[in-house]
Order: C-alpha cells, then structure tokens, then sequence
C-alpha cells in the first residue's frame, strides 16, 4: 500500500474515532441532564442551570417554599468510589439566629462544607449521630427544638450533612455510587444515569422544611 493510502487510512481511522467519542460524549451530557427530570411533578420549576460536566441544579418552589436542588459529584477523594452528592437547600425567611453543621463520617474531604472552617465544637444531644463533627459559627440554634428533626433526618443513612446557616438550611444526601468494577480497573467514573427518585427528595424537603419551622419556634407542616 502507497504511503498516500496508509496516511488515508489513518485519517479515516482517526475521524471514526473522534466521532465515536463525541457520539459517546453527548450520550453521557444528556443522561446526566436527565437526572432531575422528574422533578416537575413535585415542585414549580423556575430555573434550570447545567455545570460543565452537565449535571442539572434547579430553582423553584415546593410547597409554597423556595426550593433549590443541585447534583454534585464527588471523585477528588484518593481510594474511594466517587459518589454522586444532591444538596437540598431551603432558604430562612426571615433569617434564623445561629449556625451549626452536622456532618457525619468526617473524613476532611468534605470540600462542599464549610464547616471546616468554623472553629466551634458543638456537643450534641443525646442520640444524635455518634460519628459526627458537629460544629457552630458563633451562635448555636436551640438545639432541643430541633431534636426530633434531627434524628429522624439522620435515620436515613444517606444523609450525609445537616448545615443551618442564618440564610439557609441544607441537606446533603448520597445519590448513588459510581460503579466500582470500572473505577477499581480502569479508573472509570460511571453513575446510573436513571432520573432521581423525586418522591424521594420530595419526602427529604418536607422533613426539612418542618426542622426550619422549629428553627423559627413555627408549628409542624
């Protein structure tokens, strides 16, 4: 075969990858976009925002409350399955005296918390999470109104992270996890890209929302 023929080949064989990889590529963008399309049902979407990656974070309201959700993925821990965080946050109207983060299974790679820079230790009531950093900003929230919403909230061993902050409170909760057989061999970080459980998170937001009504000494929802 002519050098001309093989130079070609190598040309044809080069495009045919490359188009395999962007055919690849806007397969993953758009099931990761995917991942809070059920979430219409449950809430008046108002806003929706795409990250480089192409994971979604929505703004609107539930239950006549401002609502925003945000996909997060988490693969910068060495010798750990990444994981897929969903952070539900509701904003204080007004805003709450105080600040506390409970953040269960500290590890100090938990770089969406900002508690890591808060230098005040909280001891916590009586069966609450046993392995857990619990930590204050300043002014503690009276911590007996929100007993019951936090063991309840923390039964879910999903939950990852409880932050109240004056503005806002927030929940972490784990997704999913990548699968291990491609990430332990080829260092691949593949999700199930099926849509989230927005039933699911709806029953996380009330949860929350009544820990925020406490939180303001208001009745349960």
């Amino acid at each position: 075969m002519s050098e001309l023929g093989v130079f070609t080949l190598v040309i044809v064989f080069s495009f045919s990858l490359w188009w395999l990889y962007k055919q690849h590529h806007r397969q993953v963008i758009q099931s990761r976009a995917n991942l809070l399309n059920g979430f219409a049902k449950v809430m008046n979407v108002s806003e929706t925002h795409f990250n480089t990656a192409g994971y979604a974070s929505l703004k609107g309201v539930f239950n006549q409350t401002p609502l925003s959700l945000r996909v997060e993925v988490d693969n910068l821990t060495a010798r750990k399955i990444p994981v897929m965080w969903l952070h539900i946050q509701l904003p204080n109207t007004p805003a709450i005296n105080g600040s506390l983060d409970i953040l269960v299974r500290p590890q100090n790679t938990e770089f969406y918390s900002p508690s890591w820079q808060w230098s005040q230790p909280i001891k916590p009531l009586s069966g609450w999470p046993e392995h857990a950093r619990y930590m204050s900003r300043g002014v503690t929230p009276e911590l007996q109104a929100i007993d019951a919403d936090v063991r309840t909230i923390f039964a879910d061993q999903k939950v990852k992270e409880l932050l109240i902050t004056p503005d806002a409170v927030r929940l972490t909760y784990l997704i999913r996890q990548a699968d291990r057989g491609n990430y332990l061999l080829l260092r691949s970080v593949q999700f199930d890209d099926e849509p989230i459980d927005s039933d699911q998170i709806a029953a996380l937001t009330r949860q929350l929302q009544r820990l925020q009504q406490h939180l303001t000494g208001g009745k349960n929802a």
